[in-house]
């Protein structure tokens, strides 16, 4: 949200580099706590995604139960329907 914002008003270069700066720290310290830890790096090749698609979920997420919380209703569980059928490859 507030990178939308900065685009707009602060400018596409300040974003841009505040997001690279950002994420590039976000990788090295992930790599560092990968190499403490006697592990491959090779999941961080995945976090410059999450840090676009999965925090805009989590913003929805939040946005959702706030709005709920104001107007005073439930949030329903939306629960699937269970069968009783399994089924086991084998």
């Amino acid at each position: 949200m507030f990178s939308i914002y900065g685009f707009f008003f602060l400018g596409a270069y300040w974003v841009a580099g505040y997001w690279l700066g950002f994420t590039g720290l976000q990788l090295g310290l992930g790599w560092y706590a990968f190499r403490l830890d006697g592990e491959s790096p090779r999941p961080l090749v995945a976090m410059p995604l999450q840090q676009l698609v999965y925090r805009q979920l989590m913003y929805l997420v939040v946005v959702e139960s706030v709005l709920t919380a104001v107007r005073g209703s439930r949030l329903r569980w939306r629960p699937s329907e269970r069968t009783g059928g399994v089924e086991v490859a084998g």
